[in-house]
């Protein structure tokens, strides 16, 4: 009988083992797709940022928080004077700029949009437009304190980035 009751307390011990080894991989697995699906947020990286204000002459910026399937996606908008003298070489000479600065044309619709891409961000989403202050309607902002400025709006880019899907 002695013998009996070593083999259970054996037996015991294993499973006592085991289900504490089950019980932390069923907690791992719980925490890890828990993170997996909380919202999360899509940002433009600050260096990515920093690279494409450097174009030209900052004149204004804000953002908007867009929701995505799997949380929100924040987009930056920027409107930089590039020194132009019209719409078409607003474009042209902004889209240069950021080619020296290795943004890559991902496609085109001069003289109306371009598409951009850099390697060293490679889920960051650069678009290019002459400025237009209709893009701006709902951001008053912007318009006020474009007012404030003597630019010409033919020299102005409108710039918008943003991480994740288009």
């Amino acid at each position: 009988m002695g013998e009996m009751l070593l083999i259970r307390a054996d037996g015991l011990r294993q499973a006592s083992c085991t289900f504490r080894t089950v019980m932390v991989l069923i907690s791992a697995c719980l925490l890890a797709s828990g993170c997996m699906l909380s919202p999360s947020t899509l940002r433009v990286s600050p260096a990515a940022l920093d690279n494409v204000r450097g174009i030209g002459k900052m004149l204004a910026e804000t953002s908007t928080e867009n929701a995505t399937e799997n949380g929100r996606q924040i987009e930056n908008l920027l409107v930089i004077d590039v020194g132009a003298t019209s719409d078409r070489e607003a474009l042209d000479k902004a889209a240069n700029l950021l080619a020296a600065r290795k943004w890559a044309i991902d496609g085109e619709n001069r003289p109306t949009i371009v598409f951009m891409k850099h390697a060293n961000w490679p889920d960051t989403h650069l678009i290019l437009r002459p400025f237009d202050s209709m893009y701006f309607k709902d951001y008053p902002e912007i318009l006020k304190a474009l007012k404030e400025t003597s630019v010409k709006e033919e020299a102005l880019v409108y710039i918008s980035l943003f991480e994740g899907e288009i």
